[in-house]
């Protein structure tokens, strides 16, 4: 399957904040809360130099990572990338995502590929070693964020869900229960539409998603076949939470001035015309329990509490930093810093949301000494069919035309169908046989008075057929309304399913059921890798 067209639309006609829409097009007054211009090839290769110089244990580092990445299935040559991070002169394209059911929506693979392309890029320009990887966000507990996967079928959205008997604390860690997951499974059959790679989809699936397998290692060895040429990264691992240490350390110490800095540049932000993504919180820990729940860290006076649980000193704290930092877990804020203490992060491959808090964090990033990576937006599209392109054509319609209610559009397309205005006309030719029934009254009667009852009989029998006429002719007015309106009804389905664009709603297991396992890469290698415009891929 190779795109057949593709065309590129301004994201503001698709709705965004205005600070992710100015992040897009380089306005300086937005690029002012970044390190660097994401867009200037001379500021990749700064960014490149400043990356490579970072302080990273490159072979503690790759190790771990070939170890982590060959527990998800990877060998040879995607091993081998790994060892790309031993050359001091290598630097990283990271991105990341949440551990969606079934690699969560088709935007998790955009990043994905985003990274890979951009790596390439970065390879290119530089002549320095570059590698792609994916941060498996698997700390994160807000499981029902995660739990659903949409698809469509006509104009149908259904909704695929793991419903374990026991959710709780980081989804990474979550086992996948038999009972649940079976019905999972099920769902996934019935839901996943018709297409010559139905079955080898719903083998994969099977494959991945198996009753005692972590939901991070089922994710990870789904999105490694969906999107090849990455390295996975997990940092629920002891030994990179001890690399990590000495940022835990710091927050644990000076709580109070990253809160101080956050706390301004939203400021800023705001005074600015933008708004702040994330509302800062005193402390940017959380905190493994004994039953593996991860809870806030707050402030008490000179201690600590676990949010709802036991109390910490400022020195026990300190310890755990130190001694045993797998029992902490960054926050948004300070993962962001965790990750470029790992890694030798060039840039970070960001959707719109991300992209947005990074814009608090510059000052973080100097306040921990850290060199701040380039925040690149990733690219994004929007996936038409040759069904729903005929359609689109028919009718004239773009997809930022979707952004109007759909019986509004609907209305005014049945509106231009309808040259005629019906009533208008049946009532006029009514008036019309009235008049030719006055205009032969007097001839007819004249010839004979015998005539005039045949002549109203004659008048009521042409009103009835037109009556009946009317009547057929609405119903096929109608009938053809609803047409346009089914049509309509699985072109939203297709390109906004639940009231969203595609990318952020629908299971990229959708378009692999009918366009194969490496529809993904087919896509992405079609377009430019430019992330300022939303591209519209046609199929």
């Amino acid at each position: 399957m190779m795109p057949s067209t593709v065309r590129q639309l301004d994201p503001e006609a698709l709705g965004g904040s205005a600070l992710s829409t100015a992040i897009l097009r380089r306005e300086p007054d937005a690029l002012a809360f970044y390190a660097w211009d994401w867009g200037d090839p001379e500021h990749r290769a700064q960014a490149a130099t400043a990356a490579a110089a970072r302080p990273v244990d490159r072979n503690a580092l790759a190790g771990i990572l070939a170890e982590q990445n060959r527990a998800w299935g990877a060998s040879g040559n995607a091993l081998t990338r790994t060892d790309v991070l031993r050359q001091p002169e290598s630097v990283a394209v990271v991105t990341g995502q949440q551990l969606g059911l079934f690699a969560g929506p088709l935007y998790s693979i955009y990043k994905a590929l985003s990274a890979v392309r951009y790596a390439e890029q970065i390879e290119a320009e530089t002549g320095r070693p570059a590698v792609a990887v994916f941060w498996l966000a698997g700390e994160d507990h807000d499981f029902e964020e995660v739990q659903t996967a949409t698809f469509t079928d006509g104009p149908d959205v259904h909704r695929v869900r793991y419903a374990p008997d026991a959710a709780g604390g980081p989804v990474g860690r979550m086992t996948l229960e038999a009972d649940a997951l079976a019905t999972t499974l099920r769902q996934l059959e019935a839901a996943l539409p018709e297409g010559p790679h139905r079955e080898e989809v719903l083998e994969l699936a099977g494959a991945c998603y198996r009753p005692g397998v972590s939901m991070r290692d089922a994710f990870a060895r789904l999105l490694r076949r969906l999107a090849p040429g990455l390295i996975l990264m997990s940092v629920d691992d002891p030994r990179l939470k001890a690399l990590a240490a000495p940022v835990f350390e710091q927050e644990a110490a000076d709580w109070g001035g990253t809160h101080e800095v956050l706390q301004d540049v939203s400021r800023q932000l705001e005074a600015a015309g933008f708004h702040a993504q994330v509302a800062p919180m005193p402390v940017n820990l959380f905190a493994f329990t004994e039953d593996g729940q991860r809870m806030p860290i707050d402030p008490e006076g000179e201690a600590f509490r676990l949010r709802g649980g036991e109390t910490l000193s400022r020195d026990e704290l300190t310890r755990w930093t130190r001694d045993e930092p797998e029992r902490l877990s960054p926050n948004v804020v300070l993962r962001p810093l965790v990750q470029d203490v790992l890694l030798p992060t060039v840039a970070y491959v960001a959707g719109p949301g991300e992209a947005a808090y990074f814009a608090q964090l510059k000052s973080v990033y100097e306040r921990f000494g850290i060199a701040m990576p380039i925040i690149w937006p990733r690219l994004s599209l929007t996936v038409v069919e040759p069904g729903v392109a005929k359609v689109l054509d028919r009718y004239e319609l773009m997809l930022q035309d979707l952004r109007d209610d759909l019986d509004a559009i609907w209305r005014n397309l049945a509106r231009e169908a309808s040259d005629t205005d019906l009533a208008t006309a049946f009532g006029e030719a009514r008036g019309a046989l009235h008049a030719l029934a006055v205009q032969l009254y007097r001839p007819v009667t004249a010839t004979s008075s015998t005539l005039e009852s045949a002549l109203g009989a004659a008048q009521t029998k042409m009103v009835k057929a037109l009556n009946r006429l009317q009547t057929k002719t609405v119903r096929v007015e109608k009938r053809n309304h609803d047409d346009i309106r089914v049509r309509l009804e699985r072109v939203y389905a297709a390109l906004k399913p639940g009231g969203t664009l595609q990318e952020r709603a629908l299971s990229p297991l959708q378009l692999a059921a009918r366009h194969g396992l490496d529809v993904f890469v087919d896509l992405i290698g079609a377009i430019e890798p430019d992330p300022s415009v939303h591209h519209v891929v046609r199929l």
